[in-house]
């Protein structure tokens, strides 16, 4: 039996890291849509994730260079450009925006449903397998889910000053940025163009998408407000760089390249009951019939697509 200097064996520290990579996934994956609703309560948003990206892209960047790992080469800049622009740019950016109304929960469990996306756009845009009647069926019910929550009448009351037009908006906001998010990510998979070392590759998006935040947070003159940035969601955007973008990350590829990926993608599940957990008890998130009834709609949809092939996850 292998040990390393600790006395640990190697196979012992390969089942901790496994065990840990996973609760990374399942809880801090799960708690970032908390996390973003509490970082744009005072923080700008296009500078709350300008921020997050520019920081933990240039993190993974320095780390994977100091790896020495290939630098990376015209092609793929030009797909990071892209997939930076799509999957973190249009993609956060509808979603940070729909989280100033709607809750953490909610948006989580609309974000869930993105496996269905993955097998869908795959299929019509990138020549993929077509979706049998098990994908099919999984995809009716998860959208069953999500039309309780926009149209089955369960606006939590904390929200009934709001219009239910601005409430519906805001959940096709979310939808629309689970078409973005996967869109991207499947185009920077199939091109064939991106880095092949995943952290470069990853950390090329996140720059490159943070550099679109910045840009845009300029352009709304977003800078005069930063001053009116609390404790609390500075923290929270902390957060969001140190954890949900770099340590789950790094579990997440930990995983990928060990584990079955119909097992690393049951975190897509999982995230919404977290995040639908932290939102009752930490933000006061109501917690009513209909989203119960949405929540087991979305996690037995997701459970048959995952398990008919399907993957992907945004956080």
């Amino acid at each position: 039996m292998v040990t390393d200097m600790s006395g640990v064996s190697a196979e012992t520290g390969e089942r901790i890291k496994t065990i840990a990579s996973y609760l990374g996934i399942y809880v801090i994956w799960g708690s970032t849509y908390l996390a973003i609703s509490i970082s744009i309560r005072t923080l700008p948003i296009f500078f709350s994730s300008a921020v997050r990206f520019l920081t933990a892209g240039s993190i993974l960047i320095i780390y994977s260079l100091a790896r020495k790992v290939d630098r990376p080469s015209k092609a793929n800049l030009i797909i990071a450009v892209k997939s930076g622009f799509i999957s973190f740019f249009i993609s956060y950016g509808l979603l940070m925006w729909a989280e100033q109304i709607l809750p953490s929960s909610v948006a989580a469990l609309i974000v869930s449903i993105e496996p269905a996306w993955f097998v869908l756009f795959d299929w019509i845009f990138f020549r993929g397998p077509r979706p049998n009647l098990k994908i099919a069926a999984g995809q009716v019910i998860g959208f069953a889910g999500c039309a309780v929550l926009m149209f089955g009448g369960g606006i939590p009351d904390s929200l009934r000053e709001v219009s239910e037009g601005r409430y519906v908006v805001s959940a096709i906001a979310v939808i629309l940025s689970g078409f973005a998010w996967v869109y991207g990510v499947l185009l920077s998979s199939k091109s064939g163009d991106s880095h092949k070392d995943s952290a470069m590759a990853s950390g090329l998006q996140m720059f490159f998408g943070g550099i679109f935040f910045i840009l845009a947070s300029a352009a709304r003159w977003e800078f005069a407000d930063v001053g009116g940035g609390t404790a609390e969601s500075w923290i929270a955007t902390l957060y969001l760089i140190i954890f949900g973008s770099i340590v789950a990350y790094s579990g997440y590829v930990y995983l990928l390249r060990r584990e079955p990926a119909s097992r690393v993608t049951t975190h897509t599940f999982v995230n919404p009951v977290v995040a639908v957990a932290l939102g009752w008890a930490i933000a006061g998130e109501e917690i009513t019939g209909y989203t119960l009834l949405s929540a087991a709609l979305v996690v037995v949809s997701v459970i048959i697509i995952i398990y008919s092939g399907a993957s992907g996850a945004k956080h």
